[in-house]
């Protein structure tokens, strides 16, 4: 199976939120590796909102949204060269399987007002 999900936030909308409690929506929302990644950016709202818009992403290509699948199930990485992706919990392992999906690909970008991911998701048959 293949799917997609998508996802847009309002920068400004992201930096109120941290403007009000940044430690609460971090310790929320992000897994320890990417509260490094936003720190390493310098608390960018940029970053913070492209993370933000990747989970919900990958929650909208695994037709769960935020909920079934929590925040934290979902990791946003970033290789060596600086490209995004995704690593789940075992916790998602069942709608995986079900879904019949092991691999990810995301993009994400900003641009003045917003910051976008775009997510496919589906079965890979190189990986065992």
């Amino acid at each position: 199976m293949i799917t997609t999900g998508v996802d847009i936030v309002k920068i400004s909308r992201i930096k109120d939120i941290l403007n009000k409690n940044s430690q609460s929506f971090y310790k929320k929302i992000f897994n320890k590796e990417e509260i490094e990644y936003i720190k390493g950016k310098s608390y960018n709202p940029r970053t913070v909102a492209g993370l933000f818009a990747s989970k919900e992403a990958v929650s909208k290509a695994l037709g769960t949204g935020i909920g079934k699948v929590k925040w934290k199930d979902i990791k946003v990485l970033h290789d060596s060269n600086g490209k995004p992706y995704i690593r789940l919990s075992d916790n998602v392992n069942d709608i995986l399987n079900d879904l019949k999906i092991n691999k990810f690909d995301i993009s994400i970008s900003h641009e003045d007002e917003y910051a976008i991911a775009f997510v496919i998701a589906y079965y890979d048959l190189n990986i065992k």
